[in-house]
């Protein structure tokens, strides 16, 4: 241990001192005050400060018995054994935890038949709501079934039912005009060109599609080079003006199939550009164009939004990036018997993966097995 004795003209200028010499691990064991002798003179103070620079007796102790600890080396079989022994438990872990959120989540269905709760469960799990999944099974109850796998294949069969489709769209012998209105990115363009090719084959149809998006930038190109590749007459129209003289000249056409300005239906000056645009085109059909893969609530607001246009019929795109609609099931049960669903999309491939609306179709989409 160092033991120094400082005398200063203040108690700062000793700590300075010992901080300086000993370090800030010093104690400082006293201090006093030095009468000025002669009194003429300062007066002083006297700081006595310890470092402790010796292990203490347990430190000693330990450092003395302090074992060498050797890597224990195990064999590859040992580490493989308790890798499979911590997944069992994490496994373990899981399932209790699931079956704590299931009886939290699903204690409504406790009191219902196990295979109609079951049949719940899985409705859940697609995304539909509480309340409807609830109504919804308890109109099974007497029904008759031999399994639950029967059980599922007729919900999934009412469900597909209780939805109202429009016919597809046939050749006639008067022109008619197709405008197709929706989000930004939500498959419009190209299902707007399946469409066309499919006309144009199984209708022996003279097709001309015309492109009204005015906002989005590289949207007559994109028009432009899948007509082309699909041997479809296009043009563009820089303005609702432009498209009126256009249509007064077009010549003879058995459907004209016109993109307009995605966007959101809450953005004001976009709704009020379809609506002139709707006025001056007067289209025969006004199709709004959805993405399957939007979540409930978003479907239900654009369905609210896009209905200022008044659209007769609804084209469902993006089927193969969802495993089930349930989450919009609701929404589109209810809104199918004023915008009916015309055409289902599920295939970016052009002039695949779109067919009329109908139940045979829908039915893959709902009830299924998911995680």
């Amino acid at each position: 241990m160092k033991i120094r004795k400082y005398r200063v003209r203040n108690f700062q200028e000793g700590k300075d001192k010992i901080i300086a010499e000993l370090g800030p691990e010093a104690i400082i064991l006293s201090t006093r005050v030095i009468p000025p002798s002669p009194p003429e003179m300062e007066k002083m103070v006297e700081l006595v400060a310890a470092l402790d620079t010796e292990d203490t007796k347990d430190e000693k102790y330990f450092k003395e018995t302090k074992p060498s600890i050797e890597k224990p080396e195990y064999t590859k079989s040992e580490l493989i054994e308790f890798s499979s022994s911590i997944y069992k438990e994490l496994v373990s872990l899981k399932n209790l935890i699931w079956n704590f959120y299931e009886k939290i989540n699903y204690t409504f269905i406790s009191h219902l038949p196990p295979d109609i709760a079951e049949l719940s469960k899985l409705m859940l799990k697609n995304g539909f709501s509480t309340d409807f999944t609830l109504s919804f099974v308890q109109s099974l109850k007497e029904n008759k079934y031999i399994d639950f796998e029967e059980l599922r294949q007729t919900a999934i069969q009412i469900l597909a039912d209780k939805i109202t489709y429009a016919s597809a769209i046939e050749k006639s012998n008067v022109q008619q005009i197709l405008i197709f209105i929706g989000l930004t990115g939500c498959g419009k363009t190209l299902n707007i060109i399946k469409l066309g090719v499919l006309f144009k084959i199984l209708l022996n149809a003279k097709v001309n599609v015309i492109s009204c998006d005015y906002r989005k930038i590289g949207g007559w190109e994109q028009l432009q080079i899948l007509s082309a590749v699909s041997n479809l007459p296009s043009f563009y129209c820089q303005s609702n003006a432009e498209l009126g003289e256009y249509l007064k000249n077009i010549g003879s056409y058995d459907f004209l199939l016109i993109d307009t300005s995605g966007g959101s239906p809450k953005d004001e000056s976009l709704i009020s550009e379809l609506e002139e645009l709707v006025g001056l085109a007067t289209p025969s059909k006004k199709i709004l164009v959805l993405s399957v893969a939007n979540d409930k609530m978003n479907f239900k607001e654009n369905l609210k939004g896009f209905g200022k246009l008044k659209p007769d019929y609804l084209l469902l795109t993006k089927f193969d990036e969802v495993d089930t609609i349930g989450h919009i099931y609701e929404p589109l049960l209810e809104i199918s018997s004023q915008i009916k669903p015309i055409y289902f999309s599920s295939s970016p491939d052009i002039p695949y993966g779109i067919e009329p609306a109908g139940s045979e179709f829908l039915k893959k989409f709902l009830i299924n097995y998911v995680e």
